[in-house]
């Protein structure tokens, strides 16, 4: 890849580090799987699950530069693998297989949280997703109630999945090298509360944006605010937004939106 320009605006850092890519592919059993991976590059990740024998491995890759190394790839795998080239936020992965996917991926660090709750809707189409993100990204998925990271991205993942850290990867082992160290964790979907994405998502949004205020004084102004809710529920309406389990906004997106 001499003459390859790497592309800032796609976040592209290639991952080579063979001893990296074997650990990420060991974090499950890929055999006879179906698999989707985000962001290949030259493929050198597509070719380590390829020698796990899935059953099949869908690639999606935005930067059509790519297309000659991945075909390369494609020669020797025919059957079983496909490239999908497009924009991964714009991707239907209900429409991708009738099989549960496996998704695997180094993910650009300016998409990573952004494609993460977009597929929260299509979790129940997913068996594990495996993902590299920024190291930051990865303990605010991670976070426990009154941590500093704990915030939006915590309790929606948090309550459609089982979040597991599996190790940091220093930016030594990209090519080019990221300013920021990265984590790969392990998400596991499980099974759904009862409850409305959407009015939590909002309840989440205005209780986070001012986390230095009270529960009570950020969703005050709410049309359908009563100060007794949080009695009706054990909530503490003096606590910050940091400090409510992922289950109390669940009972405060039911009564106040």
């Amino acid at each position: 890849m001499k003459n390859f320009k790497f592309k800032k605006s796609l976040g592209q850092h290639f991952l080579r580090d063979k001893e990296t890519l074997i650990k990420i592919i060991n974090l499950s059993q890929l055999n006879n799987k179906t698999i989707v991976e985000i962001g290949p590059g030259d493929g050198a990740l597509t070719k380590m699950i390829l020698s796990q024998n899935p059953k099949k491995l869908f690639i999606i890759e935005k930067d059509i530069s790519l297309k000659k190394y991945l075909n390369e790839i494609k020669k020797k795998n025919p059957e079983r693998l496909k490239i999908l080239f497009g924009d991964a936020l714009e991707i239907d992965f209900a429409n991708i297989d009738e099989d549960k996917l496996i998704l695997i991926a180094n993910l650009p660090y300016n998409i990573a949280s952004t494609l993460l709750i977009k597929l929260i809707k299509k979790f129940r189409h997913f068996k594990l997703i495996i993902v590299m993100v920024q190291k930051e990204v990865a303990e605010r998925l991670s976070a426990e109630v009154s941590s500093k990271s704990y915030g939006r991205l915590s309790v929606l993942m948090q309550l459609h999945s089982n979040i597991k850290k599996c190790f940091d990867v220093s930016p030594e082992k990209f090519t080019p090298k990221p300013n920021v160290f990265s984590s790969v964790i392990k998400i596991i979907p499980k099974k759904l509360y009862t409850f409305d994405y959407e009015k939590l998502d909002e309840i989440l949004k205005i209780s986070f944006s001012k986390r230095r205020k009270t529960i009570k004084n950020n969703l005050k102004e709410l049309k359908n605010f009563s100060a007794q809710v949080f009695q009706e529920h054990g909530i503490d309406p003096g606590l910050r937004p940091q400090d409510l389990k992922p289950e109390d906004y669940i009972k405060l997106s039911m009564v106040l939106i």
